[in-house]
């Protein structure tokens, strides 16, 4: 069951920022990228901290025995082992919920002038990817709620500083499959998804020249040719009047 913890409606628009290799990518091999969450680049992904964290250790100050050395491990030893197989078996792809383009994550995302975003809505997005869940990021301190949190507890979790991501996340959890194996060499997880059947526009970067745009209408008119027409210049491009 598709989860209900998006706070969104079907019609609004959400985005994805990216380098043009990784589009080229999407587009050849019809597949969505799930990063691994500890390869994202923010080190608090999926973290215990604070009072969340006292709380957790003084619920649980002796945990079982660990089956390797035969000894009791602590709760914080607990912890830390949980939270690590939490991030290496945790997979995210990135959107941002706005009704407009966002010129921070221009910058942030794509590297250099030779990016392109992906438009859809979120009701198309969420559709597009079965019944792996969408979920809304929220933002706040690490650690404030005093409660044992779960996965997605922690992986819905931003520092206010993100806030302006306004990030939606499509998360994939190996173990929702039962799917046992060393995830430490898995940098990603891949997910069919035409983009033919989600995508509503394409926009180029702003600062990009022309030739880049030629560039990006001929390889969707080769691998996605239904889509050529949804390739636009960024609304960042137009200049004012006078």
């Amino acid at each position: 069951m598709k989860s209900d913890l998006h706070g969104y409606d079907d019609t609004q628009k959400v985005w994805r920022y990216m380098k043009f290799s990784r589009f080229i990518w999407l587009l050849q091999r019809k597949q969505l990228w799930l990063s691994r969450a500890d390869m994202l680049g923010d080190p608090w992904e999926i973290t215990l901290a604070g009072n969340q964290l006292d709380y957790v250790i003084s619920r649980h100050p002796i945990s079982h025995v660990v089956q390797a050395n035969q000894r009791q491990e602590s709760a914080i030893e607990r912890s830390k082992r949980i939270i690590s197989m939490w991030r290496q078996n945790t997979f995210v792809n990135c959107w941002s919920a706005s009704e407009h383009e966002s010129h921070a994550l221009w910058r942030i995302y794509c590297g250099s002038t030779e990016g392109i975003a992906l438009e859809t809505t979120f009701g198309k997005l969420n559709a597009s990817v079965g019944d792996i869940p969408v979920y809304r990021v929220q933002y706040e301190i690490p650690g404030n709620r005093q409660q044992t949190p779960s996965r997605t507890d922690l992986v819905t979790k931003k520092r206010p500083m993100f806030a302006y991501e306004q990030e939606v996340r499509v998360v994939y959890s190996m173990e929702r499959k039962n799917i046992t194996l060393d995830t430490t060499e898995i940098l990603g997880f891949p997910v069919d998804w035409d983009p033919k059947e989600v995508v509503s526009c394409i926009w180029v970067h702003p600062e990009a020249d022309s030739s880049f745009m030629e560039t990006v209408t001929s390889v969707v008119a080769y691998y996605a040719p239904t889509l050529k027409k949804c390739v636009r210049w960024s609304a960042m491009k137009d200049g004012p009047p006078y």
